[in-house]
């Protein structure tokens, strides 16, 4: 029975395993994963030279060249496919003449080169060439080209290639090296700093106020010839600037003056993409520095015009397009210099607008002021140089500016008021006023009789009359009321003048006039007081009274005149 056992257990554990194999198969995952795992490519490093992009490339290697670490250099060349490789030695001394014709002949923008890794499709060349021009002096037979190859790690890498690699030694042999370094002392050429020579250093410093002074030259010059020229047609011109100061056509004279220098001595192209980069900059501010000069010239004679001919609001509203003109410049010129120096203004517009958006959300309140500015002068509501009053604050209005408008108070303190607050403000524009309104009330006393009162109601309404700047259909003077204290006399006119100096010597004419009237015919102004009656003599001077009357009875004559001959109105 033993053996019988023994046959079972055998084929129990064949069956287990042949089973097992069949399980595991119809398993997901217990045998698929292994294998996917090792279909998987692994991760192609980065290259620490940064050969993926042509720019990289040449950057790469001017910087390895110019820092003199050529056996990093000769990496970025194309590797040789011939049997017969070049020694290192001779790859080394290769890398040190193409930088050496680099730094003395090649003048193209470096910020341009692509920095796409496939490179510029737009070239008529091959989709793994590049071209980069801007050799100065060497025929076409030096083409400067870049080949995009697989590298032993598979990784698309661009490389200088071999047809340009073979023109290099003829090519060095043309280039004339600067007559300078045969008269200056060999130290200064031995000794390097930042991998470029001591005399290269030192005459970038010293030509600064070398070149300074030759475009000053050219500038003063010009200057005098132009003056003489406008002179002798009878123009007038304003006197010359002193010989030592600036101005931007100076300043983009100098750059230009010292960037033709800095190529003549050959100075490192390494140290060359940065100092281009100084110099677009520099030019973009001349260049800003010169159109905002125009700009403010030719505003300050269309606002003189304007203001010659009474026309203040349209020389407020040139002021405002010049600025609007000038931050237009200042734009326009700012990308500029960011593409001339290879910043992705896309990148940058698109910035721009994203950052516009966020900054219109921040800042309503100051684009709030800048469109009230705007209304404000289209609307000619106010212009520089009204008298006005805004808000209970009376002045004159000095400037109008972008976000806020600025008024002279009479206390000569100068009051900044946002243009959102301008826009929606009640503003009284006293530039319009052709007259001015006198009204005075004249308390006179209770003891007064009423062929008194009349009398000297007469008396006002002549003096009224009388004056040439009062406006005589609105002019009146009036019986107003009893009041509590006093008999109230209105008198009401317009005088006739738009100066306010003279409204008031106009005013104070009438009532000192209207005072010596009072005077004359008796009559007391009332004081706010309360007196008590103690005694029945008259308050009254009799002869002035009787005289009074005699002059009312006179009045009341036939010929229907009223006291001094002034018809009652």
């Amino acid at each position: 029975m033993r053996p019988r056992r023994n046959v079972g257990l055998v084929l129990l554990f064949a069956l287990c395993v042949v089973f097992a194999a069949s399980v595991a198969a119809q398993i997901p995952g217990l045998t698929s994963a292994p294998a996917a795992s090792a279909s998987q490519p692994t991760p192609v490093p980065k290259d620490p030279l940064n050969r993926e992009t042509p720019r990289g490339t040449i950057l790469g290697f001017i910087k390895a060249a110019g820092e003199e670490r050529y056996s990093v250099a000769v990496q970025y060349f194309q590797p040789s496919t011939g049997r017969h490789r070049a020694a290192i030695e001779d790859e080394q001394e290769l890398a040190s003449q193409l930088f050496d014709i680099l730094s003395r002949k090649f003048t193209g923008p470096l910020d341009f080169i692509s920095s796409d890794p496939i490179g510029r499709l737009d070239d008529g060349l091959p989709a793994d060439q590049e071209k980069i021009g801007g050799v100065l002096g060497l025929s076409e037979d030096f083409p400067i080209y870049l080949v995009r190859i697989d590298d032993e790690n598979g990784r698309r890498l661009w490389y200088i290639s071999r047809k340009t690699l073979d023109q290099v030694p003829q090519s060095y042999e043309t280039i004339q090296h600067p007559q300078l370094e045969k008269r200056i002392p060999q130290v200064l050429i031995t000794h390097r700093f930042l991998a470029m020579p001591l005399w290269q250093w030192l005459a970038l410093v010293f030509f600064i106020p070398v070149a300074w002074l030759f475009a000053r030259l050219i500038t003063y010059i010009a200057h005098l010839g132009i003056q003489k020229w406008r002179k002798s047609r009878g123009a007038a011109f304003p006197p010359l600037d002193p010989f030592f100061s600036f101005d931007p056509i100076t300043l983009a004279i100098t750059v230009l003056i010292h960037y033709w220098f800095v190529i003549s001595t050959g100075t490192s192209i390494l140290y060359r993409l940065y100092y281009v980069r100084v110099i677009r900059i520099l030019l973009g501010i001349a260049f800003y520095w010169i159109l905002t000069r125009i700009t403010r010239l030719i505003s300050r004679k269309i606002g003189t015009s304007l203001g010659n001919r009474g026309m203040y609001a349209e020389r407020s509203i040139v002021s405002l397009v010049r600025r609007f003109v000038e931050v237009i410049i200042f734009l326009f010129v700012t990308l500029t210099v960011l593409n001339s120096i290879g910043v992705d203004i896309t990148t940058a517009l698109a910035g721009v607008g994203i950052g516009g958006l966020a900054l219109g959300l921040g800042a309503q309140k100051t684009f709030e002021n800048v469109f009230g500015g705007v209304s404000i002068l289209f609307d000619k509501v106010v212009v520089i140089g009204d008298v006005c009053k805004i808000n209970n604050q009376t002045g004159t209005i000095e400037d109008i500016g972008l976000r806020s408008t600025r008024l002279r108070t009479p206390e000569r303190t100068v009051l900044s008021i946002p243009n959102g607050v301008m826009a929606t403000s009640t503003i009284e524009n006293l530039r319009f006023r052709d007259k001015f309104l006198c009204q005075q009330i004249i308390r006179l006393r209770y003891d007064l009789s009423p062929d008194h009162l009349r009398y000297v109601l007469g008396e006002l309404r002549g003096i009224l009359a009388r004056n040439p700047k009062v406006e005589e259909p609105s002019a009146r003077a009036r019986f107003l009321r009893f009041s509590e204290y006093a008999l109230e006399v209105e008198i009401f006119a317009y005088i006739l003048e738009s100066d306010y100096n003279q409204y008031l010597a106009v005013q104070e004419e009438l009532l000192l006039e209207m005072m010596d009237a009072l005077e004359q015919a008796g009559a007391v102004i009332a004081l706010p007081s309360q007196a008590t009656i103690v005694t029945k003599d008259s308050w009254i001077d009799p002869e002035k009274a009787k005289a009074v009357k005699a002059a009312i009875e006179k009045s009341r004559e036939p010929d229907g005149s009223g006291p001094s001959g002034i018809p009652p109105r």
